[in-house]
């Protein structure tokens, strides 16, 4: 595949390196925004097939943008993401699916090829 979108949306910019290295090998055009606010200013502006959303972020958290972006453009993919491992994470992520997103376990530090193949999952269950 080559030449969909992905946003990710994260409030640490380190993260995004590892996703336009990672995909950017495959031809995926990544945009970044940092927070979700700019997320819903990107997705206004831009189709995205998959955007991945950090869990935990100040301003919008993870699940408010998840909602936002679902109005905005209901046919992307939205993954969570997150670097905190916490005891209420299960109910988050089902929060997080409740308000239209998908949960595939990605959690950082990412390992090789684990970006990749969470975006190929969602490109997957595009209808």
């Amino acid at each position: 595949m080559s030449g969909e979108k992905v946003l990710v949306v994260d409030d640490v910019e380190i993260v995004f390196s590892a996703f336009k290295e990672e995909l950017g090998e495959f031809g995926y055009e990544v945009d970044t925004a940092l927070s979700g606010e700019m997320a819903v200013e990107k997705a206004r502006a831009k189709k995205y097939d998959v955007i991945f959303i950090d869990m935990v972020m100040p301003g919008m958290d993870g699940i408010q943008t998840c909602r936002a972006l679902k109005q905005i453009t209901p046919d992307s993919k939205l993954i969570a993401m997150t670097g905190q491992i916490y005891s209420g994470l299960a109910n988050k992520e089902l929060e997080f699916v409740k308000a239209g997103g998908k949960v595939f376990y990605l959690y950082k530090p990412f390992q090789t090829g684990e970006i990749l193949e969470a975006t190929v999952k969602a490109l997957s269950e595009r209808s």
